[in-house]
């Protein structure tokens, strides 16, 4: 079977997103402190203002890098799993990668819509994703490890870009 993978820019973008996806965990506490901080009138600090700008500037940035991922899924589909699912590994997969896409963008809109729009509902829903997201991520990494370590395929060489042994 030929492993059709994904281009190089859609490796390197993947990676942008889990690190830039990593640093909005990172400023959850010290954005949730700014954001009480600026809703009670105190002062702006330094770094409050550093804090609000990466996670802000950090999330439209998630969601432009979606949008444009969608864009290059929709010009070069990569069957999920390598070609090499079949059944319910291939629905639970390719639902995965949707979700992904779906709470990613919808992440980014929340937050836009509560930083910018100052809509409480949003907040609420955004830290709601938060979880989502988390549980997306945490059955992602274990079937990573499960494709790399047990079932030793060709979904991690997609990933990587890398070719099959012959």
């Amino acid at each position: 079977m030929k492993v059709i993978g994904y281009s190089a820019v859609q490796r390197r973008l993947h990676w942008v997103v889990v690190a830039l996806v990593a640093l909005q965990f990172a400023l959850q506490s010290p954005m949730k402190s700014a954001m009480e901080g600026l809703e009670s009138g105190a002062a702006v600090s330094a770094v409050d203002f550093l804090v609000t700008t990466l996670h802000t500037w950090g999330g439209a940035a998630i969601g432009a890098i979606m949008v444009y991922r969608l864009r290059l899924r929709w010009q070069r589909p990569v069957p999920v799993g390598a070609g090499g699912l079949v059944g319910w590994s291939k629905k639970s997969a390719s639902a995965v990668h949707w979700l992904f896409y779906v709470v990613l963008l919808f992440m980014a809109m929340t937050g836009v819509l509560h930083y910018y729009f100052e809509w409480p509902t949003a907040a609420s829903w955004h830290g709601w994703g938060k979880w989502i997201l988390l549980g997306l991520i945490a059955v992602h990494g274990l079937a990573a490890l499960l494709h790399l370590l047990y079932k030793k395929d060709a979904v991690m060489r997609q990933m990587w870009g890398s070719r099959p042994p012959h």
